[in-house]
């Protein structure tokens, strides 16, 4: 793959991805696999390697997918690609912690972040319809409209021409939350982004570790402490104390996965068609409009009446999981701020759960006491008399108690803010002055339309500005997790093609 941009041919449609995570990695291979025409695509991206954004750009060998392998994939009319890709390089073997005693395989992130960087580079050139792949090490930070479409600056001071740009700036930083003052992220005992692996390795064995947040990234940090030889007590605070659910069973195909030919009979399609399938019935059948409460009914109906059948809860919910993305739409706006405030919460710790591998190591801490789960919230902060780390008010979920305590390490796990990310990335902070992008109506990413087309002030669709991956998290409700990401591209990425078709380029299908 090319890493400085060559002079663009002018006879090719030019499009342009600010984003080399997984959302641009499929925004580009399914570019390049549904067009027609050739197409000359850059990815601007700052990190050296594609593939890796924020979730995949870990080291930590601890640090697993949170899902099993077969779910994740660049291809998602192939799920079993990167199944496939990890018996070519032996990784079933070289990572037997992999393994699970149901069959399903927890790979390293780091990887992951390897298979998408392999797959993109088998798409980059040599296409059979001509398209080239070009990665611009460099970080944009502003886009002009111009009579043919854009032009995109980066920070080192070049100029991209665009026909189309297409956002996938995935996941903003972690940033601390109230009450802290942002003076507190650089105090030397605050951790403000829990992918600093360096700081977290550097962490003393002895020390006192409060963590904020009880989430995945939480379940991260956690791994990383306990496996590197922590002693020191460690306590996990979040508001209501909730933490992620196991994994659901694996499929019992999984554990023959390896048998000659068993993976070859599989069906490529089962993730799209997951997410292609009609809203389960038992929902369906909750009036119109929908609300939050009538769902909620029936989602906990459905699940008694699986377990009285012997199933678990996860069957139904994953339903509903799986078919988010059509039924979020149709919520009125006030049904959707009921939802965020009231059951967000409960809904993303049976959505995300967490990595068996992770499970182990935390239940062992909290069987020798080292691992402590509290439900509050910080209260204040000051520096601790001693001069070392920090002194914590924390205040219990009920709000019946508040206790001050002394910690040498504070570690930021807390969730992410995509609408204070916005004005953190120089491109989008650019956009909204200029009018062309605006926040949802929930605040919690970009407006877009159901072709990830970008929403202006004016509320006007941008058909060459579109937007992808968990920035359209407000318009789509769960647009997190790899299967989501590439499926949805899947279904946009032809829409993107038929425009370029229709301003007489001709790419599409």
């Amino acid at each position: 793959m090319t890493q400085t941009p060559t002079p663009p041919r002018k006879d090719l449609p030019q499009i342009v991805i600010v984003g080399g995570g997984y959302t641009g990695v499929c925004l580009a291979v399914q570019l390049v696999r549904q067009s027609r025409q050739a197409l000359a695509i850059t990815i601007v991206e700052p990190r050296a390697q594609l593939g890796q954004g924020m979730a995949y750009s870990t080291r930590d060998p601890d640090h697993r997918l949170n899902a099993p392998a077969f779910v994740h994939t660049a291809l998602p009319q192939d799920a079993w690609h990167f199944t496939r890709w990890c018996q070519a390089q032996g990784l079933h073997t070289q990572d037997p912690e992999a393994w699970r005693p149901d069959g399903a395989r927890y790979m390293r992130r780091s990887d992951f972040a390897r298979y998408l960087a392999d797959t993109l580079q088998a798409h980059a050139q040599g296409a059979a319809n001509g398209c080239h792949i070009t990665h611009c090490q460099d970080e944009a930070t502003d886009a002009l409209r111009t009579s043919s479409g854009w032009a995109v600056h980066t920070r080192a001071g070049q100029v991209l021409p665009a026909d189309m740009l297409l956002l996938a700036t995935g996941n903003p930083p972690l940033r601390l939350p109230a009450p802290f003052a942002p003076q507190w992220a650089t105090h030397p005992a605050v951790i403000e982004n829990a992918f600093d692996a360096p700081r977290i390795r550097a962490i003393d064995r002895q020390a006192r570790v409060l963590v904020l947040g009880g989430g995945l990234t939480s379940r991260d940090v956690l791994a990383s402490l306990l496996r590197q030889g922590h002693q020191g007590p460690i306590v996990v605070t979040s508001r209501r104390g909730l933490m992620p659910r196991p994994q659901a069973p694996a499929l019992p195909v999984l554990s023959q996965i390896d048998l000659p030919g068993v993976l070859d009979a599989l069906p490529g399609g089962v993730l799209l068609d997951r997410l292609a399938n009609p809203v389960p019935e038992f929902l369906q059948q909750v009036g119109r409009p929908f609300n939050v409460r009538a769902l909620l009914r029936a989602l906990r109906q459905r699940i008694r009446q699986v377990e009285a059948e012997g199933q678990s809860w996860f069957q139904p919910f994953d339903e509903m999981r799986d078919a988010l993305w059509q039924l979020w739409p149709q919520l009125p706006l006030l049904e959707k701020q009921r939802f965020l405030k009231r059951l967000r919460v409960w809904y993303d710790v049976h959505r995300y759960r967490s990595v068996p591998h992770t499970d182990d190591w935390v239940q062992q801490a909290c069987d020798r006491g080292q691992l402590q789960f509290r439900a509050g919230r910080v209260q204040s902060v000051q520096s601790a008399a001693s001069g070392h780390g920090m002194q914590v008010s924390l205040q219990t979920a009920a709000g019946s108690g508040c206790s001050s305590e002394v910690f040498a390490t504070l570690i930021n796990c807390t969730g992410l803010d995509t609408a204070a990310g916005m004005a953190g990335d120089p491109l989008l902070a650019a956009l909204t002055v200029q009018g062309h992008v605006r926040l949802d109506d929930c605040h919690l990413g970009l407006a877009v339309d159901a072709n990830c087309c970008a929403l202006a002030a004016d509320g006007q669709a941008q058909p060459d500005l579109r937007v992808f991956g968990p920035t359209t998290l407000g318009t789509f409700g769960d647009p997190m997790g790899a299967m989501f990401i590439a499926g949805h591209v899947y279904r946009i990425v032809p829409d993107v093609l038929r425009h370029l078709q229709r301003g007489g380029l001709n790419p599409g299908k």
